[in-house]
């Protein structure tokens, strides 16, 4: 299945978002460094941000049209 843009960086935001309710919530022991980590794991990965790039330009172009 392909996924569009969009649904990459929603799945990317409800990684970061389960990973921050983890962190605050103490399901995993409070390790700031780790955490972080698993962050950048996240939003750093290729697809993400070759979708963060496409979104973008697509919104400066609709704003130009």
């Amino acid at each position: 299945m392909h996924n569009t843009d969009l649904d990459i960086v929603l799945e990317a935001i409800g990684d970061v978002r389960r990973i921050l309710g983890e962190y605050s919530s103490g399901q995993q022991p409070l390790n700031a460094a780790l955490t972080l980590h698993r962050l950048v794991a996240v939003l750093d990965r290729n697809e993400v941000a070759l979708a963060l790039d496409r979104l973008k330009k697509r919104r400066t172009l609709r704003v130009v049209e």
